[in-house]
């Protein structure tokens, strides 16, 4: 008896073998994960295999080595310690050196404490920092109530004055050489002492009537 050949032959997705293959492919793990190719890391081996003994490595910077002093940064900190200590001794010699003399004023000058002739006006003017120095001198007449003067007389009586008044005035031209003859208190020597010793003689040359 034979068989029709709808039952003889059987399409490959009916058979037994490729429902067994099925069925085994369901069951079985999925693959394993591989690693990718080191790409980098052997780029890097040829790089450093390629490269000359004397030639430096390129290597990104870090922040310490940014903030460690180098050459540079000493240098660049020495020029900015020489520009503010500049700036400071310009500004330290600007303000030595400017001075002012007011109205009924004049101003006489020493340099390394010695007077100068030199005598300037009212007004803003300048002078030579650290080395010279200035004194305001009144010109306009001035009132001064002395302290009291005691003298005796002839006979011998003893008189005290009291509230003696100067009014004093001094002369520009012959400033400088009365400050330089008598000090810079020239008028208690030539005013002020006078009148004592001229009281004084005075009164030891007469008596009291």
């Amino acid at each position: 008896m034979t068989l029709p050949a709808s039952f003889t032959s059987q399409p490959a997705e009916y058979s037994a073998v490729a429902q067994e293959d099925t069925q085994q492919g369901e069951h079985d793990p999925p693959p394993a994960y591989e690693d990718p190719p080191q790409v980098f890391a052997q780029v890097v081996e040829e790089d450093s295999r390629n490269r000359r003994p004397d030639q430096p490595s390129r290597t990104m910077p870090d922040l310490e080595s940014c903030l460690n002093p180098t050459r540079g940064n000493v240098i660049c900190k020495l020029v900015s310690a020489g520009i503010v200590v500049g700036v400071a001794i310009v500004i330290a010699c600007m303000v030595d050196s400017y001075h002012k003399i007011n109205e009924g004023h004049v101003g006489i000058y020493f340099k390394h404490g010695a007077l100068r002739d030199k005598v300037t006006k009212p007004g803003v003017h300048f002078l030579m920092p650290f080395f010279e120095d200035y004194e305001e001198v009144r010109i306009r007449p001035e009132t001064f109530s002395m302290d009291p003067i005691v003298s005796i007389t002839k006979d011998g009586i003893e008189n005290t004055f009291r509230e003696v008044t100067a009014i004093t005035t001094i002369r520009v031209d012959k400033l400088v050489m009365m400050a330089k003859k008598y000090g810079m208190e020239f008028k208690k020597v030539l005013v002020f002492d006078r009148i004592k010793e001229d009281l004084r003689i005075f009164c030891a040359n007469h008596t009291i009537d």
